[in-house]
């Protein structure tokens, strides 16, 4: 395969082709002692096809791979540091185990790329297309994926903390166990996204639609969802202590077991709001604009028996 088929000059860096270093650092994987390996250091490499490419353990600092073409290629372990891949297609490509750190990717195409056990610090995402993007057991730190399509993206186990998704789309999108904190999802779109036993402690999710999502056993700990829709939502057994749900909307959620000391509802809508009791009715803050589960306006007055819904 021809590296440079849409270029008319052949690039070289101190002396060797990309087609050479790649040879190169091919052996180098392999331990073989006539290969070196890859490290390239503020090099501008725009527009460069190099689909397919191993770039495994690579150490890429600085560089610029603006609109380059990185399908299938397979950066595993690599070290990127101070790169821009803006609009770059990375369309399946294998970043797992890889040290990643104040990189731009924004507007990137990178369906099905892979960033299992991925080390992610301070990297720009914006309205990238990460749709199907696979995010198991990483840690991402400090990270915009503001706007990005994250749609069907699984981040099962990740550690995540100080990050925006605000405006992201995450339908379909699987947190199942995922740690998050700190962390913005403003006005983004979660329909039917699985939250199942994670930690999303001190997370913005004030505007977001979250249609049909699930929140079973998960812990909500001090965030806002003020002005959301969770509609349909599985809140059962959640952990809602001094959440800010006012302004939400949460027609036909399931409450069972959920723990809900200091959470705010004042201004919800809880229409068919399903499974609470008086109990857990009596530890919320509900006001006059709040509508209560039989379709009543509050404040929820115990023994009203307005948590249950009208049948």
């Amino acid at each position: 395969m021809s590296f440079l088929a849409a270029m008319d000059t052949v690039i070289r860096i101190d002396g060797h082709s990309i087609e050479e270093i790649l040879r190169l650092h091919a052996r180098w994987a392999e331990e073989e002692s006539t290969g070196n390996r890859c490290i390239l250091d503020g090099i501008t490499l725009n527009g460069l096809h190099l689909e397919g490419a191993n770039l495994q353990r690579a150490i890429l600092k600085g560089m610029t791979f603006l609109d380059a073409e990185l399908a299938g290629a397979d950066l595993s372990r690599s070290m990127v540091s101070g790169g821009d891949f803006e609009r770059a297609n990375l369309r399946g490509a294998n970043l797992s185990g890889a040290q990643i750190s104040d990189v731009r990717f924004s507007f990137g195409w990178m369906v099905s790329a892979i960033f299992c056990d991925c080390k992610l610090l301070n990297t720009n995402f914006q309205k990238a297309t990460l749709r199907e993007g696979r995010f198991q057991g990483a840690s991402i730190e400090s990270c915009r994926f503001a706007g990005a399509n994250l749609n069907s993206s699984t981040f099962h186990h990740a550690r995540i903390g100080f990050c925006d998704f605000s405006d992201s789309d995450l339908g379909q999108s699987q947190f199942y166990r995922a740690q998050v904190q700190n962390s913005l999802f403003r006005a983004a779109k979660g329909m039917d996204a699985n939250f199942n036993n994670s930690r999303l402690r001190n997370c913005d999710f004030a505007r977001a639609d979250l249609s049909g999502a699930k929140f079973f056993q998960a812990d909500l700990t001090g965030s806002h969802f003020d002005r959301s829709v969770l509609n349909g939502v599985d809140l059962r057994e959640a952990l809602l202590s001094a959440v800010d749900l006012s302004g939400a909307t949460l027609r036909n959620v399931r409450l069972g077991g959920a723990r809900l000391f200091a959470c705010d509802l004042r201004g919800a809508d809880l229409t068919d709001a399903r499974e609470l009791t008086a109990a857990q009715f009596s530890q919320v803050r509900t006001d006059e604009r709040t509508t209560l589960p039989n379709g009543s306006k509050g404040p929820y007055r115990k023994s009203s028996g307005a948590e249950r819904p009208v049948m």
